[in-house]
């Protein structure tokens, strides 16, 4: 039974387009020689053509016009002239056949007296001549029909032949004609399409450097399919490249304090007569641990697009004005200034909670790289459409390169690495919580220094 199933062409794409395609053609190629078939007969005697008749009447013109001559060797001089033509005289009155004394033996003499009946000269043909004809002509005081007979050429005889052949012959020479362009057509569709089933089963074994090639560059669907394939290797690659990267990150940053909190308790064992500086430390150091676990837990929430945020009207004028608030009482630790300008009435749909870790995010970044007794600007206002705020410090900035990277989960410029504070998570989970939102967040380097941070919201988000 599995045999059987293996070989079902009707079990594989290259089956059924090449089965699809052959089958069509041999139908279409059946039905046209079947209607043929039946209309052959009709076609045996047709009107002659504008040459035939030309020629009826030239020949009898000069047949005519040549009285000296008795008419049968004006008639023999004329098929000298005129290769490859016989010339058929009969008296017009007597119906008697003048010329010549005998008839091709090819010739059906009946086929001759009935093409004289006809008043208007027609063309009948079998597979070895044509007789066109009657053509009356009068010469002196007698009048003559003209028949004239010419022998096919070797390519109709051949047509002719093929004609003659049954119908079941005629669909098996069709059939292996249509077998290889047929063929040819389904491999070339379904080539391409097991190519990239074998890719996707190597990419699913976890070879993730595999791509697809040879075809990704055709201008149709497959070229279309192959590379959006490999964009979908790329976008695999790095996605399981990031949480690896991700993974690691988060083992660094949760053990780095859990170092610190396993010395400070050994310390606290060790002298007890600092305990309570130690376990200071301690509590230090378990809150930095729940901040990076809610954060992560934050960007794992965000990232699964399958859990939903809250949809409720946000009034954005007040929920900036209590984050800039809040940011106050940090900023003037580094006597830092925060001159903002917001619109009222700045409204739009979306989840207050996310929304305020956002902002929230981005200005504690300016404040943790603005210098002492910097300066710290906040804009928000509505646009076309949108609702645009910037956030503008005068810190060091970043290098270019890294302007990308910025919201990259983790990710720490080189700046930031100076520190010895912070994840590399307020600002991905500030993008993630943007972009869930229906918006867009990017950061420039302004001049002479600083970074200003762009969100963008739409107003129906």
């Amino acid at each position: 039974m599995k045999i059987l199933k293996s070989i079902n062409p009707f079990n594989s794409l290259f089956g059924r387009i090449f089965l699809g395609f052959w089958g069509t053609v041999v139908l279409i190629t059946g039905v046209v020689l079947l209607i043929n078939q039946q209309l052959a007969n009709w076609d045996k005697v047709r009107p002659v053509d504008k040459y035939q008749q030309k020629s009826l009447y030239k020949v009898s013109s000069m047949l005519s016009e040549s009285p000296r001559y008795n008419i049968k060797v004006m008639a023999r001089k004329l098929e000298r002239k005129f290769k490859h033509t016989q010339i058929i005289l009969k008296d017009a009155d007597t119906g008697k056949m003048v010329y010549p004394p005998r008839v091709h033996p090819k010739i059906n003499k009946g086929i001759i007296s009935n093409l004289a009946l006809k008043s208007k000269p027609l063309q009948v043909r079998n597979e070895h001549i044509t007789l066109t004809g009657p053509e009356l002509f009068s010469r002196g005081d007698k009048t003559y029909q003209l028949i004239l007979m010419t022998k096919n050429r070797h390519s109709e005889h051949f047509w002719l032949q093929l004609w003659k052949m049954p119908i079941w012959l005629k669909l098996i020479l069709m059939a292996l004609i249509t077998l290889v362009p047929c063929w040819l057509i389904a491999r070339n569709i379904s080539k391409p399409v097991t190519k990239l089933r074998h890719s996707s089963q190597t990419l699913a074994g976890g070879n993730l450097q595999h791509r697809v090639s040879g075809f990704e560059n055709r201008q149709d669907e497959i070229g279309y399919l192959a590379s959006d394939f490999n964009h979908m290797a790329d976008k695999l690659s790095a996605l399981i490249s990031l949480y690896k990267r991700l993974l690691a990150d988060v083992s660094h940053e949760l053990r780095t304090p859990l170092t610190r909190l396993e010395l400070s308790l050994a310390m606290a064992l060790k002298e007890p007569e600092n305990n309570h500086r130690q376990l200071a430390r301690a509590e230090r150091e378990l809150h930095k641990l729940d901040d990076i676990i809610g954060n992560v837990l934050r960007l794992a929430k965000l990232e699964n697009h399958e859990v939903s945020i809250e949809q409720e009207d946000v009034d954005l004028t007040t929920l900036l004005d209590q984050t800039l608030r809040s940011g106050q009482l940090e900023a003037s630790e580094k006597n830092i200034s925060i001159e903002c300008d917001i619109d009222d009435g700045l409204n739009i749909i979306g989840d207050e909670i996310l929304l305020s870790f956002a902002f929230d995010n981005v200005l504690r970044n300016a404040i943790k790289y603005s210098p002492n007794d910097g300066l710290i600007t906040v804009n928000a206002s509505e646009q076309t459409g949108s609702i645009e705020i910037v956030v503008q410090d005068q810190g060091p900035g970043v290098d270019d390169s890294e302007l990308e990277q910025l919201f990259v989960p983790f990710f720490r410029g080189k700046q930031a690495m100076k520190e010895s504070n912070g994840a590399g998570l307020g600002l991905a989970i500030a993008s993630k919580a943007i972009y869930r939102h229906g918006g867009t967040i990017h950061a420039e380097n302004v001049q002479p220094k600083g970074l200003k941070v762009m969100i963008e919201l739409p107003v129906g988000s």
